[in-house]
């Protein structure tokens, strides 16, 4: 019999981890769904201005919302959601790329989500072999052979992190010279682990059960294939409201549009963070909306269970 949870957040950054802590901390049985842990927070490298945390990476900030989450009891799983549906009054069905779930009520915080390679291999390898958080996954690929896919500061940070458990790296990229961070390309031309490929493409990812090999292509090189154990896709983020497009409503930006409560369209379906009409776009108030949603969902849960959800005002 399938697990009913009580909440399921669609989204791992700053905004779906604030609210699966405060969803968890009002004794919801809460999954959080997302492709990859940290979202766009992943990207800063510092900082400071984050109230009564001083300075401070943004992995290192979504790395303790994350560990909270947790230890609250939030259940976490990395995968890839296709589709939101309400199938009754309280109900509504997450189909993912791997399951389906069931829950009471649903906080959309996708924000931006990894983009694709969008090659043959690439959506059946998902989880095996194939990733898009190096952050997340390096630890797995201790003396193995990995691809790093793509440009700028996202695949020179992967590189060098991988650098540091792999045996070998590789990172492809379409243009004819490394960009980003002066100090990061340094640091990764200067890397004895990390082999650069220039003006390459990927065309497909082989495998049985999980990936064995890339086949590539350039210019000078045709089309050629190499042994690897790990595809890391690092081309940056997007916005994907496809499984979400009949549920909720949109702006003509495409945000999901929300009142002060972080309600949608749709009784039940809570939206908070960057994927929102909510302005300001910024790691705090991505947080705080989180916070917010998960008060409604559990607002809203419990009034579908018939009781009274204590809610604090200054009116007498």
């Amino acid at each position: 019999m399938e697990e009913f949870y009580d909440v399921i957040i669609v989204g791992g950054g700053a905004a779906g981890l604030s609210a699966g802590i405060y969803a968890c901390r009002r004794k919801m049985n809460t999954l959080i769904i997302t492709k990859d842990i940290g979202g766009q927070a992943l990207m800063a490298k510092e900082i400071e201005n984050y109230p009564g945390v001083e300075k401070v990476s943004g992995l290192e900030l979504v790395q303790k919302m994350y560990e909270q989450a947790l230890g609250f009891g939030a259940q976490v799983i990395q995968d890839e959601v296709k589709l939101v549906e309400k199938v009754g009054e309280g109900h509504f069905r997450v189909k993912t790329l791997k399951g389906e779930y069931v829950s009471r009520s649903v906080i959309i915080a996708a924000g931006k989500v990894p983009r694709d390679l969008k090659v043959p291999g690439e959506e059946r390898f998902k989880g095996s072999g194939v990733s898009y958080c190096a952050t997340c996954d390096a630890p797995l690929y201790r003396n193995k052979r990995v691809i790093v896919v793509g440009d700028g500061n996202f695949a020179l940070d992967a590189a060098l992190l991988l650098a540091k458990y792999a045996s070998e790296v590789n990172l492809i990229t379409r243009k004819s010279a490394l960009t980003g961070d002066r100090e990061l390309v340094e640091m990764v031309l200067a890397s004895p682990s990390i082999k650069v490929f220039y003006g390459t493409v990927v065309r497909e990812i082989k495998g049985s059960f999980k990936v064995d090999a890339i086949v590539l292509e350039s210019q000078d090189k045709g089309v050629y294939t190499i042994p690897v154990d790990g595809v890391f896709v690092e081309m940056g983020y997007e916005v994907n409201i496809e499984p979400f497009k009949d549920i909720v409503s949109f702006d003509e930006r495409k945000q999901i549009i929300v009142n002060n409560r972080n309600e949608t369209s749709t009784s039940g379906v809570l939206a908070c963070g960057d994927i929102t009409n909510t302005p300001y776009k910024q790691l705090v108030i991505s947080a705080a909306e989180g916070a917010k949603a998960a008060l409604s969902a559990y607002e809203y849960v419990q009034r579908l269970s018939g009781k009274h959800a204590v809610t604090i005002d200054w009116h007498k």
